[in-house]
């Protein structure tokens, strides 16, 4: 495996550690400069610092101990 993309999966897994340890801002921001990193010359690669970014951010809204999507008001759970 190229060495890029396992390194960006190794900084998006940090990133949402952090964001998990409660460093969101942070961790956002982070993302959101790794993302303008990658866009121009890998966007496939840009692409998941977007999908890190809506877990950072809990889109769609997740319970945060389980990282699944939180139920609707229409789900009868």
């Amino acid at each position: 495996m190229e060495t890029l993309p396992r390194l960006v999966r190794l900084l998006d897994r940090a990133l949402r550690d952090l964001g998990d340890a409660g460093g969101h801002e942070r961790a956002c921001r982070l993302a959101a400069q790794a993302w303008g990193a990658l866009e121009r010359t890998d966007p496939g690669l840009a692409e998941r610092f977007t999908g890190t970014l809506h877990y950072l951010t809990g889109w769609p809204a997740r319970s945060p101990r389980t990282a699944e999507p939180a139920p609707s008001a229409a789900d009868p759970r």
